[in-house]
């Protein structure tokens, strides 16, 4: 659903098979939250730790879902937690950021499902290959 300024997948908040709930992979995830699927490929459903704690902060930008909008931290330049009641069906909202100060849209990671997506992409999304 999206690619990480690192280059690691941003898939959606089910496990396969069959849009599970994340409930018994998530102790599959990493201390950078991430794991491989069953072809190896490995990606994000949640924060991806590193991203927030390493290369960026919480508030900062972490990478681009595939309708081409950014993707935050679960929090806002000011500090405050971002929560899902403040975010749109889509999982998003519109001010300014520090990468984009004139405002645009833009995706949140939260603590709770739908982790980083909700209800489909703001835009029209296209398409990732390797």
């Amino acid at each position: 659903m999206g690619v990480s300024l690192n280059g690691i997948p941003f898939y959606n908040q089910y496990a396969e098979p069959n849009n599970q709930a994340l409930t018994n992979e998530i102790e599959s995830f990493d201390q950078n939250y991430g794991h491989p699927q069953a072809t190896g490929q490995y990606h994000y459903h949640v924060e991806p730790v590193y991203l927030t704690t390493v290369k960026t902060t919480k508030s900062g930008l972490l990478g681009f879902l595939l309708d081409g909008f950014p993707v935050y931290g679960p929090q806002e330049e000011n500090g405050s937690t971002v929560t899902n009641s403040q975010l749109d069906v889509y999982h998003g909202h519109i001010h300014a950021t520090k990468d984009f100060p004139n405002g645009i849209y833009h995706y949140h990671f939260t603590v709770d499902a739908p982790y980083l997506n909700g209800n489909g992409y703001y835009g029209t999304p296209g398409t990732v290959t390797q």
